[in-house]
């Protein structure tokens, strides 16, 4: 909306205001008002309530000289309006000599106009309304009979005794003027908005900027810039006496029209390291000044903090604590008090235990424990990727350096965990070319994405996790030692579910009561010889196998419990051409097996589930893909 405020003088030229805003095209954006009064009554008008004020003669004069934040349009005096007052003029008065009043360049034209009328006229100029009397006079002096003017001029004319009319603004007068109001408050408020934008870009800018010219001054300035070279007058300032470490990259990028990347300089007299740019401002060909960013380099260091603050938000965080651990084993209080001991370093972690011992629990429990807590947990299992793809994964890879790399490239789980921990499950996977390059990112504590010449500074905990004895996965042509060394600083062994039987029962009732709640029933009742048979079981899958027990069980669930009978057939499930073999006819891994045993009980296995790999991993209480490397590693069809 368009605010408009009309002075008029007379209630004429009121009505004509309002017909002239009803049928303006833009009538739906214009809301103006109408003030009758003469140039001696000019209100006092808030700036902020009116976009422009429209008024003639003195009046605009004086609005103009006392409002210079709101624009004021004159309603000058058209040829028309000229010769409709010399008319009435001479049809009622019949004057032999008119002076006609204005300000000099308001009337023009007037000797021409008035020889149309054969009658001599006279133009008069007063420069304030308290001059008009002495130029009456003087146009009395002059032979003057009658008079045309402003609403004033007319009452100084009366004043006199001379007879006058009043110039009256036709409405084409009004609409041009009306135009030239709308035209300008929209440029002025383009100018604003461009104003203000430019001024938001700068100041929101953490940045510090400079605008140098071509001469070396400086004619803009953020308040970073100012700030960052010691909070002292920077505007019209020379830059080489101000900031003489920036003149010569300035005249580099002055000179030559090209811009200056990434210069990394140290402000004299602080340690404040900052990453500037230098940008030429192409004018016509010719660098008119150069645009100088200022970025401090700690800056940059904290918005990569809550970048990964951001990605660490999002999924990336260890929510298992030591307190969700179930036990009640002396063993297991001793396994917990070591990993509690372990989290207060920062010293390399490897976890050893068969697969379903809750190795991944303990990993999180201890990054929740440690001085890192607040920084990303990132789990990647080893054995679920194939080396080329985990490579990628780990490292990260820039755009383009491989056929369907990402867009923009990738981070890589190292960057990712920055600040946290990276837990590396089933590690005895990796291959020899993916260990060496592990190896250098733990030696040089810096990780370099594939394809990129760029190194990146990581600060990352690894805790790695096996299911393999360390002296088997480092044996000829296994894991190499150098790494392991890195990698087995601090080791902590999760003991079997079968060696500390009595967080069976424990465990199982957790479970069954977790299971019941997410189901949204009652927890069953267990029958005693049930819990009996349940501590004699191997437990070969451990906690993993537990779980599918539990669930096996409260499926299959009487209105009486669990019976012997339930528990049976959850810990033997049937399966084609019989029961599941017993148990103790196929050997659960040893924590420390060697490759020759690990083969034989992979055979023993396949034979025992007539060559179906699928029941042969569950059997072995491993995944699907662990046990197909395994076999290509053994050989076996």
């Amino acid at each position: 909306m368009i605010k408009l405020l009309f002075i008029v003088p007379y209630p004429e030229l009121e009505e004509k205001v309002k017909n002239v805003i009803a049928s303006h095209p833009k009538k739906g954006q214009l809301d103006a008002e109408v003030r009758m009064m003469t140039v001696r009554d000019t209100p006092d008008v808030p700036a902020a309530d009116y976009d422009a004020i429209i008024a003639r003669g003195y009046t605009a004069r004086k609005t103009r000289a006392k409002y210079k934040d709101i624009p004021t349009i004159e309603l000058t005096v058209s040829g028309y309006d000229l010769i409709r007052a010399i008319s009435e003029c001479c049809e009622k008065l019949h004057p032999e000599k008119i002076a006609i009043f204005g300000f000099g360049s308001q009337i023009y034209e007037t000797r021409s106009i008035s020889r149309l009328f054969g009658v001599d006229t006279s133009n008069y100029t007063a420069v304030e309304p308290e001059h008009l009397p002495a130029a009456m006079q003087k146009a009395v002096e002059d032979g003057c009979d009658a008079v045309i003017g402003g609403y004033s001029a007319t009452i100084a004319a009366k004043r006199a005794g001379l007879p006058a009319i009043t110039i009256r603004t036709g409405e084409d007068t009004l609409l041009q003027a009306v135009n030239e109001a709308v035209n300008t408050v929209e440029q002025v408020r383009s100018r604003e908005v461009t104003s203000q934008l430019y001024k938001t870009v700068l100041y929101s800018n953490s940045d510090g900027v400079l605008f140098v010219d071509a001469q070396g001054v400086i004619r803009v300035r953020s308040h970073v810039a100012r700030h960052m070279l010691g909070d002292r007058s920077l505007m019209g300032q020379r830059l080489d006496r101000i900031a003489p470490f920036l003149w010569r990259n300035y005249r580099t990028a002055l000179d030559s029209g090209n811009e200056v990347l990434d210069r990394v300089l140290v402000i004299p007299g602080t340690k404040q390291v900052v990453s500037v740019r230098f940008t030429p401002v192409i004018t016509r060909s010719r660098a008119a000044g150069v645009v100088i960013s200022l970025c401090d380099i700690t800056r940059i260091q904290e918005l990569e903090g809550q970048i990964r603050k951001q990605l660490h938000s999002h999924g990336m965080k260890a929510k298992y604590h030591f307190r969700n651990i179930i036990w009640q084993s002396s063993v297991m209080e001793q396994v917990i008090m070591t990993a509690k001991r372990y989290a207060l370093s920062s010293a390399n972690v490897i976890i050893v235990g068969e697969t379903g011992t809750g190795k991944e629990l303990f990993a999180q429990s201890i990054h929740n424990e440690s001085l890192r807590k607040d920084g990303p947990f990132v789990a990647i299992n080893c054995a679920a990727l194939p080396e080329n793809l985990l490579e990628s994964e780990l490292f990260g890879y820039e755009e383009g350096s491989f056929t369907g790399s990402r867009r923009g490239g990738k981070m890589g789980l190292f960057e990712l965990a920055h600040g946290g921990t990276l837990f590396l499950d089933e590690i005895e996977e990796i291959s020899a070319a993916t260990q060496s390059k592990l190896l250098r990112v733990l030696q040089e504590r810096q990780v370099r994405r594939i394809g990129s010449s760029k190194v990146v500074d990581i600060d990352v905990r690894i805790i790695s996790a096996t299911n393999r004895g360390i002296a088997e996965m480092t044996g000829p042509g296994h894991f190499r030692k150098d790494l392991m060394y890195r990698l087995d600083v601090l080791r902590l062994f999760i003991p079997p579910l079968r060696s500390r039987m009595e967080d069976a029962e424990l465990l199982f009732r957790s479970l069954l009561k977790e299971y019941a709640e997410q189901q949204g029933q009652a927890v069953p009742a267990v029958r005693e010889e049930a819990l009996a048979l349940l501590r004699s079981c191997p437990f070969e899958g451990n906690i993993r196998e537990l779980r599918n027990i539990v669930e096996r069980s409260f499926v299959m669930q009487k209105e009486d419990g669990i019976s012997e009978e339930i528990l049976r057939s959850a810990i033997y499930p049937e399966d084609i051409g019989g029961s599941m073999p017993a148990r103790e006819n196929v050997r659960s891994a040893p924590v420390q097996e060697h490759g020759q045993e690990e083969r034989e009980r992979i055979l023993e296995a396949l034979r025992a589930c007539g060559g179906k790999k699928a029941q042969a991993a569950s059997l072995l209480r491993m995944d699907r893909t662990t046990l197909w490397r395994k076999l290509r590693k053994y050989g076996i069809g």
